[in-house]
């Protein structure tokens, strides 16, 4: 007799107490006697594809070799991820037979103490003591009354809370298992060898872009590599996979109904790749990975999706202003450091021109004096072929702005009229000239009057100057501006 706990005890009538725990494990498959179960085992695969969504979810699509008895077949396929999303699990099987699927179950359910114990309430287990002086050891049977927040067991006569011993079972319940399990019933007219397709959906699964950019000394050309990383905390390990990312947002539907797991600090793995060639699927974007991976549980790997040596990028100075100090009085000047932006264009001339996922994009640097450091990180959107980027990588320490309003006037204009006089000094103590765009967003219907520096309107609630500040020096901007609201 198979015992968990490995314990041999020969008392007298013990033989009997084991026939009867026997007999009730025999009554309780009564159900299954007419099946006959099979497994295909992880090992029995011969193709397993993931694809792998933004926003916790993936794909697994598998291909196993199986074998059907002759009548019904309850096929196990263990090692599916425990937070497959249940609705979701598809089962075809190809055989030469006239095979019938029956029905299908997912076991997620899985072997641990607990429930073992769970499973054990009503049923009697054997309670083994040690003696702590002599080592002896004796056995009670008890019956498992309740598992919930602790355990109860009738022993004889009496009811006890808690385990006064260690507890050994004497087979496990039909409803455990030590992994998570898809299990379909099939029909067949006799023995027959079968390949079973498994595809379903899943959680635990995620990805993002990571953009790593490398400036070069003179500023102006950026070697920019873009990796995929995926992390994998679904419970299940998918090893020799073939792995594809999706980019692009996905309507998954309601909530799923599915098992909820604990989880667990996840380990990092790094992997190059040769670029991926990339390719449309619906409105979304596939990467596919031209090599197998494997991506086992609580594991993070990094996959080089696309890399340019030489992405021309340019630099711009920004400063911008506030729209809600054009119809009021201001208070004290204001001091502003510009923002510090890189722009490129994702082209074949920058060695790109391939759809860019949304994801963080870190740049380092180097001068004659540093080798290298870190200048800052931004997140993109999804950004498609052709399309500029721009990069804020933080303020730029040498390069500010004082802002003063110099008169404010009502009097004398229609009612909600308001006019404003600014001065803007631009002040640049960098050994370098630069040029600081300024942009003023302007409510209502809005018109320049004055300025030292001619603008350009972008936008219906925008006017942009391009001023050029020297090196070591400084420039002014006045303007008066008339708002009406």
């Amino acid at each position: 007799m198979a015992r968990i706990d490995g314990f041999s005890c020969g008392k007298p009538g013990w033989q009997t107490l084991a026939a009867a725990v026997a007999l009730s494990g025999a009554i309780a498959s009564a159900a299954f006697a007419q099946q006959t179960e099979r497994t295909a085992d992880p090992a029995d695969r011969t193709l397993i594809e993931v694809t792998v969504y933004n926003g916790d979810l993936a794909m697994v699509r598998e291909t196993r070799k199986a074998s059907l008895a002759k009548g019904q077949t309850r096929l196990a396929l263990p090692g599916v991820s425990p937070a497959m999303q249940p609705a979701t699990a598809s089962v075809a099987l190809h055989s030469n037979k006239p095979v019938t699927f029956v029905d299908q179950t997912f076991a997620f359910d899985l072997l641990t103490p607990e429930s073992l114990l769970r499973h054990s309430v009503g049923h009697t287990v054997r309670v083994i003591r040690t003696n702590p002086a002599t080592g002896e050891e004796t056995v009670e049977i008890a019956k498992v009354l309740s598992a919930r927040n602790g355990v109860i067991l009738q022993i004889g006569d009496r009811i006890e809370t808690g385990i006064p011993g260690r507890i050994a079972y004497d087979s496990l319940p039909p409803g455990l298992r030590e992994k998570p399990t898809l299990f379909a019933i099939f029909e067949s007219p006799a023995e027959t060898t079968a390949t079973v397709d498994l595809r379903y959906l899943t959680g635990g699964l995620t990805w993002q872009a990571d953009y790593i950019g490398q400036l070069d000394k003179t500023g102006k050309v950026l070697s920019l590599k873009a990796v995929a990383t995926v992390t994998n905390n679904s419970g299940a390990d998918y090893e020799d996979a073939s792995l594809r990312f999706v980019a692009g947002t996905i309507n998954q539907g309601p909530p799923p109904a599915r098992p909820m797991l604990k989880g667990m600090v996840a380990e990092r793995a790094f992997a190059a790749a040769a670029p991926v060639p990339q390719a449309p699927v619906g409105d979304m974007h596939l990467y596919p990975i031209p090599r197998m991976t494997t991506l086992n549980d609580q594991e993070t790997r990094q996959i080089v999706l696309f890399q340019s040596d030489h992405v021309p990028v340019t630099k711009e100075y920004r400063i911008v202003g506030n729209s809600n100090v054009y119809m009021r009085q201001a208070g004290e000047p204001l001091t502003m450091h510009a923002e510090r932006l890189l722009k490129f264009k994702d082209d074949a001339h920058a060695g790109l021109g391939v759809p860019m996922p949304a994801g963080t994009v870190r740049v380092y640097g180097a001068t004659e004096a540093v080798s290298d450091t870190f200048l800052g990180a931004d997140q993109i959107g999804h950004t498609a072929t052709g399309e500029e980027v721009t990069l804020s990588l933080g303020d730029a320490f040498d390069i500010t702005a004082e802002r003063r309003q110099t008169d404010f006037k009502t009097q004398g204009l229609p009612k909600n009229t308001f006019e404003s006089s600014y001065e803007v000094k631009l002040r640049n103590a960098d050994d370098k000239p630069v040029t600081v765009k300024l942009i003023e967003v302007l409510p209502g219907d809005w018109e320049i009057l004055s300025e030292s520096y001619s603008h350009k309107k972008a936008t219906s609630r925008r006017a942009e100057w391009d001023i050029a500040v020297p090196a070591s020096g400084q420039a002014t901007l006045t303007y008066t501006v008339r708002v009406q609201r």
